[in-house]
């Protein structure tokens, strides 16, 4: 007599082989930015054509300004990736810093105070020992803005993980902090330079990261002391390697990971929930600072009160959201980010588009974009995880019960009559 079949049995499916995942997994990850992209450049050429103005020709001085691709024979394109580039530069180590805290599922939205701390300490240490040879007066000034953004940093994980403090509350107010100590000490403060406003000597020459392009001759048909691109660049690059490493080659990336995914979990896995929070928000700080001595050390050289209105530290949440938190993918957005930056400016030039389109065409663009990462951002927000619990019209314990037994364990109960 053949032996009947119980419900529990069922077919499997072959899985698909691994590189036909990778590529799928690759693929969801990328089609979203990609998507709202373009997207996003849809809805500002209506509103480029709605103002009077040509959308095509305004995309492609966008293009040009940005990358250098169809630039007409007066414009040179080296010079502008130069400066696509020059600007990515900071943008990538302070969008590194806002991602491994995204990793842990702190929000640091103060990432241009770190900057900000990380410039002082920078231009104090290249004043003070302006006489050192390069060979270590460069790497003590990268040194000095790094460990000053990560203390900058660290107090707010000492604050998260000892008190409770929420990092969005306790980042902000160290922003301002760190902007009026700027004021203080460049505007008839201590590092202000004798006969200037607002602004402190310049560093000494062993401080500076020398310019990728060489100063003197001609380089793609102009003089080379125009390209601004610096050693910095490479800086970066290196640091989203670091960054790489840190988050999947160590047992803290795994501990750091972890914490964001639960924190309940990662307790009972044995891992120090305050420690992990300290270490998080001391590396995102040194990465933030980083940019800030990059900044310093590689192009401007002194101290001055445009840190006030910059946003780099700003637009690194963006960097990072799109992205999604990935070395590779915070490079390349980065890079975007910056070449719209540098390619409006261009636009507003040549295509008689205004200043404010301009803004509100890029702002379209980045709202867009970040409209894909709601999802991200409500997994990274307590208050919203919290979902209401669904009811359930068993008796409590009568569904353990029956998930629990198998069906072929059920005994044979014959009814009664």
């Amino acid at each position: 007599m053949a032996v009947p079949t119980t419900p529990t049995e069922q077919r499997r499916l072959p899985e698909p082989p691994t590189i036909t995942k990778r590529a799928l997994s690759i693929g969801r990850a990328i089609g979203s930015p990609v998507g709202a992209v373009i997207f996003a450049f849809v809805l500002g050429a209506i509103v480029v054509a709605a103002t009077g103005s040509d959308p095509f020709l305004a995309y492609g001085d966008l293009l040009c300004g940005g990358i250098g691709l169809f630039c007409p024979t007066n414009v040179y394109p080296g010079f502008q990736i130069s400066e696509t580039l020059v600007y990515a530069t900071p943008l990538i180590l302070a969008g590194l810093a806002v991602a491994i805290a995204f990793k842990a599922s702190l929000f640091n939205i103060g990432a241009e105070g770190q900057l900000i701390l990380g410039a002082i300490a920078t231009t104090v240490v290249g004043i003070k020992l302006a006489n050192w040879p390069g060979w270590i007066l460069l790497p003590l000034v990268l040194l000095a803005g790094t460990l000053a953004g990560a203390v900058w940093g660290g107090i707010v994980g000492v604050l998260k993980a000892t008190v409770g403090a929420h990092e969005v509350v306790t980042t902000i107010m160290l922003n301002y902090v760190a902007q009026f100590l700027l004021e203080d000490l460049i505007v008839g403060g201590p590092l202000q330079a004798p006969g200037q406003s607002s602004v402190t000597a310049p560093i000494g020459k062993g401080a500076q990261l020398g310019r990728l392009v060489p100063q003197s001759g001609t380089f793609l048909g102009l003089p080379g002391g125009v390209y601004r691109v610096h050693a910095g660049l490479f800086v970066a690059l290196a640091a989203a390697v670091i960054f790489w490493f840190l988050l999947q080659r160590t047992v803290f990336g795994y501990e750091l990971r972890s914490v964001g995914q639960s924190t309940r979990a990662a307790r009972y896995a044995g891992i120090s929930v305050p420690r992990t929070i300290i270490m998080t928000m001391l590396i995102s700080g040194a990465f933030a600072g980083l940019a800030g001595a990059v900044a310093i050390s590689g192009l401007r050289h002194s101290l001055t009160d445009i840190y006030r209105s910059e946003t780099t530290g700003f637009d690194a949440i963006t960097v990072a959201l799109l992205g999604q938190n990935a070395a590779i993918g915070t490079v390349i957005a980065a890079i975007f980010l910056a070449a719209l930056h540098i390619g409006g400016q261009f636009m507003q030039g040549d295509a008689g588009v205004s200043s404010n389109l301009v803004d509100a065409l890029q702002a379209l663009i980045l709202f867009c974009i970040a409209a894909n990462f709601v999802r991200s951002l409500k997994l990274r927000l307590p208050a919203l995880r919290q979902m209401p619990p669904s009811k359930s019209k068993e008796a409590p314990g009568v569904a353990a019960v029956a998930t629990d037994t198998e069906p072929s364990a059920t005994p044979n109960v014959k009814e009664t009559t």
